[in-house]
């Protein structure tokens, strides 16, 4: 008997061409690897330090104060970062905190940041370049080494990302739909600068102010509006903060003004300011991988069409403006540089169909080998930390992490399983087209982050979290109300108050006389300045299989 056709099942069946076209097989390979790839890591570990230490310690300042307009870290005003990542990150606890610990809900702020940048580029690509660039420019994103680590992690440069993804959607979208473009720029502008200060928004700003010079499309009075309108609503979302924390506390607003105005320059020319001009550009080419060379390629393509190429000119300005930038006022610290990566992906998709066939295979062959290389040393790893065997890995492990009972958990095991046979399929019956490159290295590197995720995230954990110290430490510490602190970092501080609400007060604090105890952090061996001859050391600390930084408790000498 003849069975009546299924276009599922037949699409299943088929060889899987990454042509640009839409279908039930691609739109759900498309959803499962974004969420593969943004979801694990959220939750499920405890906060580690630097960012993600400092971001916590706010919000949970935020919520144990119910002050939300100054955030407090161990107990002290704390408006070394923009606002905005911190409400977000205290609203998903406030709603979370009941299902999740704490810190996890506060984690998920991050996921939201990033799935809206992936909307931003979403937006903007199919602006520029029409319905067949959206997917393949999300998953170039998600695709750059560099946004792996920090798309996971409590950090306020998320915020920031976001804007200017958001606002890139705006000034994509001015010629067609100037309403929408302009409050889409607005909220970019308001949150580039709400979420990480004037670095990220000044680059957006000046981009929208010369859009003019960017062609026909955008020399028109609708196109001015929007820039206009965009910018003026920008400024007065920031100026309405700024008057708000102005009438709370003014010395506190005109520090966070400094903060957020503030740049490389801020402490004068130094040595290492100057030298972190060429931070951006060194860290470029693996930060940015593969973007970069496909937006190489893109503008080499493009040299000689420039002047009715309005879709590449807005991501080439874009890209110029952000790296100048960057480069002149952002620190050295490789978050400062994803901003960047928006423009780069944008201009990234804009010529990949024309990449050449031998290119487009060199880098699926390097992304197919790279990952099943990582994923293969994966799976030997949890097979050593489950078994012992192989020997030499086990004894890795075990130095590493020392005493540690690694367990076995069958959901994570089961997902990890089951993605990587997913990946296999994928990569085993799609066609050879130069999309597929760029699909296959996000599937890639979507595949590995589960994998360490599922596989090694409580190794990872048991190595970076401050939960065991911290427990160690309070035992030691006894019903002691507080302890002063020489050379013990904010990241430190802000772990050591959320996990056993212990403040750690710096020399000269005006209740540090109450403190009958002082805790010093040795980085490398090396303590810090104190007057040594008034204590004794009474125990010594840190975390497991951390040869860099320890941790030491003084007692008053007798």
């Amino acid at each position: 008997m003849n069975r009546a056709a299924d276009p599922f099942v037949d699409t299943l069946r088929q060889r899987i061409a990454y042509d640009g076209t839409r279908t039930p097989v691609k739109t759900a390979l498309f959803l499962l690897v974004c969420l593969a790839w943004l979801l694990p890591g959220l939750v499920g570990h405890d906060p580690w330090k630097t960012d993600e230490a400092l971001a916590l310690g706010a919000v949970a300042g935020m919520l144990r104060s119910g002050d939300w307009a100054i955030p407090l870290l161990a107990g002290e005003p704390f408006v070394e970062k923009a606002p905005l990542f911190f409400w977000v990150a205290a609203g998903f606890a406030k709603a979370f905190g009941g299902w999740l610990p704490q810190h996890d809900a506060a984690r998920l702020a991050s996921g939201f940041f990033m799935a809206v940048t992936m909307a931003g580029v979403h937006v903007a690509a199919v602006a520029l370049y029409g319905p067949r660039a959206g997917r393949i420019a999300v998953l170039l994103l998600i695709g750059c080494l560099g946004l792996l680590i920090r798309a996971h992690e409590m950090n306020t440069d998320l915020a920031g990302l976001a804007g200017v993804s958001v606002g890139m959607a705006g000034l994509a979208l001015a010629p067609r739909r100037p309403w929408a473009a302009a409050g889409l720029l607005a909220a970019g502008l308001g949150m580039a600068f709400l979420g990480h200060g004037i670095v990220p928004t000044l680059p957006l700003a000046l981009l929208a102010v010369a859009l003019p010079a960017l062609g026909g499309a955008w020399r028109t009075r609708v196109s001015a509006a929007v820039a206009a309108g965009g910018l003026a609503a920008a400024a007065a979302v920031a100026g309405a903060w700024l008057l708000a924390l102005h009438g709370r506390d003014p010395a506190l607003a005109a520090q966070w003004s400094a903060v957020a105005f503030a740049t490389r320059w801020s402490d004068g020319i130094t040595r290492g300011a100057i030298a972190d001009s060429a931070y951006v550009a060194k860290i470029l080419p693996w930060y940015a991988w593969p973007a970069l060379p496909l937006a190489a390629w893109a503008a080499w393509r493009a040299r000689r069409t420039l002047a009715t190429r309005a879709d590449i000119r807005l991501p080439l300005a874009a890209g110029a403006f952000f790296f100048v930038i960057l480069s002149l006022l952002a620190p050295g610290r490789e978050a400062s540089a994803m901003p960047l990566l928006v423009p780069l992906v944008l201009l990234g998709v804009a010529e990949l169909d024309s990449l050449p066939r031998g290119a487009a295979s060199a880098l699926d062959w390097f992304g197919v080998t790279t990952f099943s290389l990582l994923a293969l040393i994966l799976w030997v790893g949890f097979i050593a930390a489950m078994t012992g065997s192989p020997a030499a890995v086990a004894d890795f492990l075990a130095r590493e992490v020392p005493g540690y009972a690694y367990p076995f958990r069958f959901i994570p095991f089961a997902l990890a399983a089951l993605l990587t046979c997913i990946w296999v399929a994928v990569v085993a019956r799609s066609l050879r087209t130069t999309r597929r490159a760029v699909v296959n290295w996000s599937a890639g590197i979507t595949m590995v982050w589960m994998l360490t995720m599922m596989l090694g995230l409580p190794l990872i954990d048991q190595a970076r979290s401050y939960r065991g110290l911290a427990a160690r430490l309070a035992a030691e510490l006894g019903d002691s109300p507080c302890t002063i602190g020489a050379g013990v970092g904010d990241a430190q501080r802000a772990l050591l108050d959320y996990f056993i609400g212990l403040r750690v007060l710096p020399p000269g604090h005006p209740d540090a006389p109450a403190c009958r105890t002082l805790l010093a952090q040795a980085n490398r061996g090396e303590l810090p300045d104190f007057d040594a001859s008034r204590w004794r050391e009474a125990w010594r600390g840190s975390r497991p299989g951390d040869r860099t930084e320890a941790f030491i408790l003084f007692r008053p000498a007798p």
